[in-house]
């Protein structure tokens, strides 16, 4: 994977299946923080560009949380992509959705466990280093790493289900839930940033 996608950092836990090959541990808090995205048409992806979308967004953190079993809390690092999906984001979006539905699952598995799962927007991280227009397009809804871990820290310890960011996301996150063939046809017409 580093080859083809050398902007990943870590992949070294993936690729050498070290959470395969050795025998679990305990620890009290696990923030599962695996992201990778590709946006570009549905069309033009590849099955391999698809599976390891899911492969690190969906299945290493579940394996993360079997290796790690964590005691007192989880932090999954999701996205509002999967709660709002957009263009160009069909896969993207698919993984993350399938960790916060993973998550909210576990939450009811693990009753003693909490689970937080966080849902932010765009972050300025190297995660869009080859999609700068991007982060230019939706300027000020852009977040930094900064903001993103003090919500974090502050949920540490604390029975919270859920953060979603930027605030103005997670209203429309919201709306669509309630309105989602609206919200579809606003979000193609007017913020197709991708």
């Amino acid at each position: 994977m580093k080859e083809k996608y050398g902007h990943l950092t870590n992949v070294e836990l993936l690729e050498n299946r070290a959470v395969h090959n050795a025998q679990p541990i305990s620890v009290d808090i696990l923030i599962n923080n695996a992201g990778f995205g590709l946006f570009k048409e549905l069309s033009a992806l590849t099955d391999q560009e698809i599976e390891d979308q899911f492969e690190i967004n969906s299945i290493f953190p579940i394996q993360c949380i079997r290796f790690f079993n964590p005691k007192v809390q989880l932090i999954n690092i999701a996205s509002i992509a999967g709660k709002i999906p957009s263009a160009k984001s069909t896969i993207y979006a698919a993984s993350k959705a399938a960790l916060i539905a993973f998550s909210d699952a576990y939450r009811m598995e693990r009753p003693d466990l909490i689970v937080t799962t966080v849902n932010s927007g765009p972050v300025k991280t190297k995660f869009h280093a080859d999609n700068q227009a991007y982060l230019k397009k939706v300027g000020s809804n852009a977040i930094t790493s900064d903001k993103v871990a003090a919500k974090i820290i502050s949920a540490l310890g604390k029975n919270k289900r859920e953060i979603n960011l930027p605030w103005q996301m997670t209203v429309i996150a919201k709306l669509r839930a309630i309105a989602p063939t609206l919200l579809d046809y606003l979000a193609v017409r007017f913020f197709n940033f991708k």
